[in-house]
Formats: C-alpha cells, structure tokens, sequence
C-alpha cells in the first residue's frame, strides 16, 4: 500500500512540474518586419508580416488603419487550417500623402497554460 501510493505522489509531482515549466517556458510573441518600407502616393503598396510564437486566431486579433481612407488593406496571406492571423498582407494604392498608421494587436491561443499578448504599431511615410 505504501509503495503504491508512493508512486502516485511520484506521477502527480511528475505532472505539476511539466505542467508549471510549460507555462514558464511560453514562447514570446515576435512580430515581423520591425518596420514596413516607405509607399509613394498612387502606386501600389504591398508588405507581409509574419507573427511567430503561437496561433492567433481571428477572434483574438484586432486592427485599425489611419486614416480609414488611406487606400491600404490588411489581411490574411493565405487561408490556413486554423484560420490564424500569423500571416498578414498589406496592400493596395496610397491615395494620402503623410503618414499611415497601422495598430493591431491580438493574442496566441494557450493549452493548458494561457496563451500569450501582442500588440505592434507600423508608420508608413508616403511620399511624392
């Protein structure tokens, strides 16, 4: 009886330990480029962005582009299973001279620890 219950003590101790290193050794969340290239008003913009660490699914990720009416997009790469957000694509025709602001953040999906947050401002000068 004592050996048995040994043993258990020994498997629950097993499990809390992994369990607690998971959670201590998360991944940082790593937004990628640090700085989007510079646009020219009236001719096509394009830039990806590649967010590593974790999955971040759409309800988890929000954006906002200033001005609204600046002519760039940003969406998703490429359709995947998880329908993450770890691919985005900025593009189209800049129809503002100055600066166009692009926030998002978001944050990963966690298992059995939480998941992780981000959150990251690009400035694209447009110029002549």
């Amino acid at each position: 009886m004592k050996k048995s219950r040994y043993y258990l003590i020994l498997i629950i101790n097993l499990f809390l330990v992994f369990s607690l290193v998971g959670c201590f050794c998360r991944q940082k969340i790593e937004v990628l480029p640090k700085s989007l290239p510079n646009a020219s008003f009236g001719k096509p913009y394009y830039a990806e962005i590649n967010i590593n660490g974790g999955i971040v699914p759409s309800d988890l990720f929000l954006y906002h582009i200033k001005p609204e009416n600046s002519g760039l997009e940003l969406s998703q790469s490429y359709f995947d299973v998880f329908n993450s957000y770890n691919n985005l694509t900025i593009k189209g025709t800049p129809k503002v001279y100055g600066t166009i602001i692009i926030k998002f953040n978001g944050g990963t999906l966690g298992t059995m620890c939480p998941g992780s947050e981000f959150e990251k401002i690009y400035t694209i000068n447009v110029e002549e």
